[in-house]
């Protein structure tokens, strides 16, 4: 099956043709239904005047009809790229006029409103002038394109969180090579496993997870809407034995799980996409009882290059600090710290931007030569944007990100320490650490926190709390009192959002 997702679709109607692989509100797909309804969407692209590497637009929920038309794409040798449903109406048409698409795959109940170049909106769910997603496929005739190793499979707009998003583009021969061969056998899907697909498929966590399972014959559930009871209940019912959530989507798991007892049948949970404190995943390994196991990357490096596994998650034994690591690279992954002043290594233990070479690694942004060089070394390091430091067992423990650290007096302060601590206080659901503005220090800290559901907690509390607990330069100065912070669709805090308001008028934002 390697290096392409035609190879992956035919690998799987040659050997199990009626072996239901996705299931999704009753809706199934075995791989040779599958192959039926990829050869019916490729046939119509091509009729449509869709060519080889053209970009094909996928705007909607999870949905079975998302596999058919990444697979459809794979046959047209077309490009899918998927959006964030959740996108504004402008947002989304200057993606999509990014993007050059002349065609979009949209459900209208989630994206009401698409502007842009298209000239074809194909209809997943009921709409007045676009066409039925039925009616617009047409027969079960493979073109036969095949794929080249250098062919773009597919293509990720990046969140946006730090600045305007870019298309990140994802080779056959490299990228896809890597996630269906050897990150999947990393993840240890097997095929008597059911796998619970909850992030969205327009993000790297929810279609490279969705990839590796199906590589390696596991059963795909797909969640279309996260509603924690709701996803508890599938768990149940499908016998789901693995599964993949964000921190925040953990905590909301968790919580109606204590709500009564369950018969959950969970093998293995991994989590990755945000900060979660040493707490919170006791909490979840406690409730949901079963092995856990942290994956760390990005989306330029297809999804994750680094695992910690789960015998190192030991909250209560002498492994116990481990539950702040990150993690071992992949044995074909590459690691460097460098320092963010002269770009040299620094000593192991120090810390520095994480970087990473491997073939997982992005080809590149879509029409940015600017912004690839940015993120790509001219001899194929990856910058992360992370900072961490490697201990002499070659884990990786992060700090913060790059963007996020905050010097206040000329010390350095790493939010996530700050949010680890009040992250343990019992009156606090959520917590967000941010610099902003200060005549004397440059920076200072603030903590934006959310109170739990019915208690009381006052900023001259909060700090003391920190106080009690960490040096006085890294405790905040302020505290603001929310209801909710503002979130990306995989749960990471858009911290952007949170310092705009005090930053605005500043030309110099020290951050």
């Amino acid at each position: 099956m390697t290096g392409s997702l035609r190879a992956l679709l035919e690998h799987g109607v040659a050997k199990a043709p009626d072996r239901v692989m996705i299931r999704a509100d009753g809706a199934e797909l075995s791989w040779s239904r599958l192959h039926d309804q990829a050869c019916r969407v490729a046939s119509a692209l091509v009729r449509d005047g869709v060519k080889p590497q053209d970009r094909v637009i996928y705007l909607g929920k999870n949905d079975p009809r998302y596999f058919e038309i990444l697979f459809g794409c794979a046959l047209a040798g077309a490009v899918m790229t998927p959006l964030n449903w959740r996108l504004a109406a402008d947002e989304l048409a200057a993606i999509i006029e990014d993007a050059e698409a002349t065609i979009a795959f949209v459900d209208g109940s989630v994206a009401p409103v698409v502007k842009g170049r298209l000239k074809t909106i194909v209809a997943l769910g009921p709409h007045q002038s676009w066409i039925p997603y039925a009616q617009w496929c047409g027969p079960p005739q493979d073109r036969g394109v095949r794929p080249e190793p250098e062919h773009i499979a597919f293509q990720l707009y990046t969140s946006g969180t730090t600045g305007r998003p870019k298309g990140a583009m994802f080779a056959n021969g490299t990228n896809l090579r890597v996630l269906l061969d050897d990150i999947s056998v990393e993840w240890g899907f097997t095929a008597d496993d059911v796998s619970l697909v909850a992030l969205p498929l327009f993000h790297m966590g929810g279609l490279a997870w969705a990839l590796a399972g199906l590589a390696r014959g596991a059963r795909c559930v797909l969640v279309r809407d996260f509603d924690p009871a709701g996803v508890l209940n599938t768990i149940e019912s499908e016998k789901v034995s693995v599964a993949f959530f964000v921190p925040a989507m953990l905590s909301a798991i968790c919580a109606a799980a204590e709500a009564g007892p369950r018969k959950l049948g969970l093998r293995r949970v991994f989590y990755s996409g945000a900060p979660i404190s040493p707490v919170a995943l006791t909490r979840a390994m406690a409730v949901l009882r079963c092995d856990f196991i942290q994956i760390y990357g990005l989306t330029e490096a297809t999804g994750a290059f680094a695992q910690l596994p789960a015998h190192e998650h030991d909250p209560n034994g002498p492994l116990a600090h481990l539950l702040l690591s990150a993690g071992r690279p992949y044995p074909w992954v590459e690691i460097r710290v460098v320092s963010t002043s002269d770009a040299g290594d620094v000593a192991t233990g120090e810390i520095g931007e994480i970087w990473t070479r491997s073939q997982q690694n992005l080809v590149g942004y879509w029409n940015d030569a600017e912004q690839t060089a940015k993120a790509l070394t001219p001899d194929g390091w990856l910058r992360t944007g992370d900072l961490g430091r490697v201990d002499a067992e070659g884990r990786i423990f992060l700090v913060d990100r790059a963007k996020d650290l905050v010097i206040s007096g000329g010390e350095n302060v790493y939010p996530v320490e700050v949010e680890n601590v009040l992250a343990t206080h019992p009156q606090l659901a959520e917590v967000a650490v941010i610099g902003v503005p200060h005549e004397r220090w440059g920076e200072t800290i603030k903590a934006i926190v959310v109170p739990r559901p019915g208690a009381e907690v006052s900023p001259d509390e909060v700090i003391g709390f920190v106080r009690q607990r960490l040096a006085a330069f890294k405790c905040p100065t302020s505290v603001d009192i929310a209801a909710t912070l503002p979130r990306t669709a995989t749960g990471k805090v858009l911290k952007h959002v949170l310092r705009e308001p005090y930053w605005r008028g500043y030309d110099r934002r020290i951050n």
